[in-house]
């Protein structure tokens, strides 16, 4: 049987999502984090195989400290872990964390699409 995430929990991430990305819309962000769809792209891709969130983290603090992605993710980082932690504590089964972590993935490219084109 494949896992379902819950209406409930479905919610959950996305109002995590849109709440993150909403609140760093509001203060004044380099041009720069309106340019890096990719990033949110890539956690997509790595959620695809990876479902620990040490090993998530880890690439966010290293994406962090880069020079060309720093602008980016320093807004956000912070809140991104606190989520991938507060869905570890909620699913700490393998497939539904996975499945939890790839959908909060999704919501944010969704809402940063969004965002950036409204923006």
């Amino acid at each position: 049987m494949s896992e379902q995430l819950t209406a409930d929990e479905k919610r959950t991430l996305v109002k995590a999502a849109e709440d993150i990305l909403d609140k760093v819309a509001k203060t004044k962000l380099e041009k720069s984090f309106w340019e890096q769809a990719s990033q949110l792209r890539n956690l997509v891709q790595i959620a695809q195989q990876e479902s620990e969130v040490p090993v998530l983290k880890n690439f966010i603090h290293y994406q962090t400290g880069r020079r060309a992605t720093k602008a980016f993710w320093r807004p956000i980082h912070e809140s991104v872990i606190r989520e991938l932690e507060a869905i570890e504590s909620r699913h700490p089964e393998q497939a539904a964390r996975k499945l939890a972590i790839q959908s909060f993935f999704g919501y944010l490219v969704r809402h940063y699409v969004y965002l950036k084109e409204t923006h």
